[in-house]
C-alpha cells in the first residue's frame, strides 16, 4: 500500500491478507476512524467514523489530516451492512436524516446506486 493506493484497492489487499475472497470486496468498506484509548485497559473508543469512497487515498488522508491532541486516527475494514446499520441508528436532530442519507451514499447505497 502506498499514498496513491485507493480505498477499494486497500480493501482487496486486506481481504487477501486475511485469507478472504477478493470477490467479496463489495461487502466491505474502508472507514476513517477517529478515537482514543481510554481506561486502564486502554480500550479504543470511537469518536467519529467516515466511510471512504473507493477512489479516496486513505494513506494520503492520514498524512494530511491529523486528529486533535489526545485523539488518534486509524483505518478500519468493516462490513458494509454494519456501517448501514450504524447509519440507520444515527439520530441527528440538526439535519433531520441527512446524515443517514450521506452515510448510505458513502457506503454506496444512496439514491441512484442501484
Amino acid at each position: 500500500a502506498t499514498g496513491s493506493s485507493g480505498a477499494r484497492e486497500l480493501v482487496k489487499e486486506a481481504l487477501e491478507r486475511y485469507g478472504l475472497s477478493q470477490a467479496d470486496a463489495g461487502q466491505y468498506v474502508l472507514c476513517d476512524v477517529v478515537g482514543r484509548f481510554e481506561g486502564t485497559e486502554r480500550r479504543w473508543q470511537t469518536e467519529g467514523l467516515r466511510v471512504l469512497s473507493d477512489a479516496e487515498k486513505p494513506l494520503l488522508i492520514q498524512d494530511l489530516w491529523k486528529p486533535r491532541e489526545g485523539f488518534s486516527r486509524r483505518l478500519e475494514l468493516r462490513r458494509r451492512v454494519e456501517v448501514e446499520e450504524l447509519a440507520s441508528r444515527d439520530v441527528d436532530t440538526t439535519t433531520a436524516g441527512q446524515s443517514r442519507a450521506r452515510a448510505l451514499a458513502a457506503a454506496g447505497r444512496g439514491a441512484g446506486s442501484g
